[in-house]
C-alpha cells in the first residue's frame, strides 16, 4: 500500500469520526441543551484536532493529485462549506434544525466521497495500444524505480500494475510528480507525457 493510499484512508477515517460526532450532537440536542453543551465541552479539543488533521490531509491529497478532479469532488466541497457555518450557528443558538442540517451536509459529503472512490475503482478503463514512443520513454525514465512490469517498487514507487489512475490522472502525476517522484514538467514534451501515460495503462493487471 503506497503513501497516497494510506493518506486517503486516514482522511476518510477522520471524516467518518467527524460524522459520528455530529450524529451524537444531533441526538443530544434533541434530548436537551444541557447534554448537548456538556458533550461539546468534552469533545471540543478532540474535534478541533480531527478537523485540523482532516483539512491538512485533504490539502496534501489535492496537491498530490495535481488537478483533474471529478464533479463529485466539487459538489462534496460545496456541501462541506455549507455544513460548517450551519454547525457553528446551530450550536450557538441551540437550533435543532441547523445542527441537523449541518450533520446531513457532512453525512452527504462522506457519502459522496465513498461514491467517488468506488466510481474510480469500477470505472471501465479503455486501454489504447501502447506506442513505441511510450515504451521507450518508460524504459528510459521509469524502469529504475518501477521495473519493466511496473511492480519493482524501489524507493516507495507505486505498483503500476494495480494503479487505478486514469490516463488523464497519470499525465498529471508525470507532469507534477508525487511523493518521492520528481515532476517531469519542462523535461518532457506534451506528446511524450501523453505517450507515457497511455503506456502506463497497458501495465494494469499484469
Amino acid at each position: 500500500m503506497d503513501s497516497n493510499t494510506l493518506l486517503s484512508k486516514a482522511h476518510m477515517l477522520l471524516a467518518l469520526l467527524f460524522v459520528i460526532s455530529m450524529l451524537i450532537k444531533v441526538i443530544l440536542i434533541f434530548k436537551n441543551n444541557e447534554s448537548f453543551d456538556k458533550y461539546r465541552g468534552k469533545t471540543k479539543i478532540a474535534e478541533m484536532i480531527v478537523t485540523i488533521l482532516f483539512l491538512i490531509l485533504g490539502i496534501i491529497l489535492m496537491v498530490q493529485k495535481g488537478g483533474g478532479f471529478h464533479l463529485l469532488f466539487w459538489i462534496k466541497l460545496a456541501v462541506v462549506a455549507a455544513g460548517i457555518p450551519l454547525g457553528i450557528v446551530g450550536a450557538k443558538k441551540h437550533s435543532k434544525v441547523l445542527v441537523t442540517l449541518s450533520f446531513l451536509c457532512f453525512f452527504a459529503a462522506y457519502g459522496l466521497a465513498e461514491v467517488a472512490k468506488k466510481k474510480v475503482v469500477v470505472e471501465e478503463v479503455v486501454v489504447a495500444e501502447p506506442t513505441q514512443l511510450g515504451i521507450e520513454i518508460y524504459k528510459a525514465n521509469c524502469t529504475p524505480c518501477h521495473g519493466e512490469d511496473g511492480k519493482k517498487g524501489l524507493g516507495g514507487a507505486s505498483d503500476l500494475s494495480t494503479s487505478i489512475l486514469s490516463e488523464e490522472d497519470a499525465k498529471g502525476v508525470i507532469t507534477n510528480g508525487r511523493g518521492n517522484m520528481a515532476p517531469y514538467r519542462g523535461q518532457m514534451k506534451e506528446e511524450d507525457i501523453k505517450a507515457l501515460a497511455a503506456y502506463l495503462q497497458s501495465l494494469k493487471g499484469k
